[in-house]
């Protein structure tokens, strides 16, 4: 039998605001629904401070990935709230 390891990964980042923290959370939300079965993505807002936590069975490449995923979206997603600051 095939031994399984589980990693499980906690990741907080900290926003200038509860807000961008909220929209953070809900623009990575969508992507823990196409990750399957072997990798679980769970987030917690506190304040200005989102919590991700990530539990996998999968690869380390797949979960390197999956982390890389999730730097890109929360850069994507504040990148996008900065121009909407300075043309407002």
């Amino acid at each position: 039998m095939k031994k399984v390891n589980k990693t499980k990964t906690k990741i907080t980042i900290i926003c200038k605001d509860s807000q961008t923290a909220k929209i953070i959370k809900e623009c990575l939300e969508p992507e823990n629904d196409i990750l399957g079965n072997r990798t679980q993505i769970t987030s917690i807002l506190r304040e200005n401070n989102l919590e991700i936590t990530i539990n996998s069975t999968a690869s380390i490449s797949s979960l390197r990935n999956t982390i890389d995923d999730i730097f890109h979206t929360i850069r994507l997603t504040e990148s996008v709230l900065l121009k909407t600051e300075r043309e407002a």
